[in-house]
Formats: C-alpha cells, sequence, structure tokens
C-alpha cells in the first residue's frame, strides 16, 4: 500500500481520518461513497465524535488483502 496508515483488524483495513469539522468530515464521507460506487466496493462508514470518520474495508485475511482493496485504500488516502 501507499500509505500504511492502515490498521489491519480481523477481516478489514481500518483506518480514522480526523477533520477540521463536521462538514468536511461530511464531505469526506460523499467522496468516498463515489469512490465506492465506482470501484464497486463498499467499506464500512462510521462518522462520530463530530469530526471523525471511520473507514473499514472488507479482506479475506491478514494474509490475503486483494488488489482491490489495496486499491480503494489508496484512493480513498487520496481525498483524506
Amino acid at each position: 500500500m501507499n500509505n500504511t496508515n492502515w490498521s489491519v483488524e480481523e477481516k478489514f483495513l481500518n483506518k480514522d481520518f480526523n477533520f477540521p469539522s463536521s462538514k468536511t468530515a461530511l464531505k469526506f464521507i460523499d467522496e468516498v461513497s463515489k469512490i465506492a460506487e465506482t470501484e464497486q466496493l463498499y467499506p464500512e462508514i462510521r462518522f462520530h465524535s463530530g469530526k471523525t470518520v471511520n473507514v473499514k474495508i472488507s479482506i479475506k485475511s491478514e494474509a490475503d488483502i486483494g488488489e482491490y482493496s489495496i486499491r480503494l485504500a489508496n484512493l480513498i488516502n487520496k481525498i483524506g
């Protein structure tokens, strides 16, 4: 992966994105949903604490992270 800030937890790539305001956090969620639609991969997205967005991308296992999951994580990193 280009950015190693994603952690592997059980069967997910996991990352928190912190924003200066809830407005920018919600804009990020909208952009992630557009990328997910294009890529046909749908991460779990959780908005919490007013300014934090948690994104989880499903993977087969810690030892088997597919290229599509890595691609999605890298695309999300570019907007986060």
